[in-house]
């Protein structure tokens, strides 16, 4: 038994020097898939688990980074998956929105319609907005002049 667990801590440790290099930009990669450097952390975890289990069954080794980063894609896709599932509030009670509609007090659930009018009477009145700089095409016609010492 001992036997066996020797070879196994060998053959992880083995494992993790092989993926040692590539585990920073693995980790980079999950933790902006995810938004989190922990949520990373646990997708880069997940992926090196599934790598561990999957190359002990495999014939030849693949070319070990894209295949690192494809289970990591697929191990971060599936974590979002399931962090939208539990995270999705339903949609609302049907019976709550009838009754705000019947509502004799309109006031007390939304906006009235008279002020939204209103606003967006006042959003369309509002200016254009004006680009930050000046777009390329501007610059394009512009050409530096030099200016003599007697000019200046």
């Amino acid at each position: 038994m001992t036997d066996l667990l020797a070879t196994m801590t060998e053959a992880r440790e083995r494992f993790m020097e092989l993926v040692a290099e590539v585990r920073p930009e693995l980790h980079r990669y999950c933790a902006r898939m995810t938004g989190s450097a922990f949520d990373g952390e646990d997708v880069v975890q997940d992926t090196l688990a599934k790598a561990y289990y999957a190359l002990a069954e495999m014939e030849s080794p693949p070319p070990l980074r894209p295949w690192l980063f494809r289970i990591a894609h697929n191990t971060a896709m599936d974590f979002l998956r399931r962090y939208e599932h539990l995270n999705v509030e339903a949609v609302a009670d049907v019976g709550v929105v009838a009754d705000m509609l019947e509502s004799a007090e309109p006031e007390e659930h939304g906006p009235d319609g008279e002020r939204v009018e209103a606003a967006l009477k006042v959003f369309a009145a509002l200016p254009p907005v004006q680009p930050l700089s000046s777009p390329p095409s501007a610059l394009a016609s512009f050409r530096p002049i030099s200016l003599s010492s007697e000019q200046r």
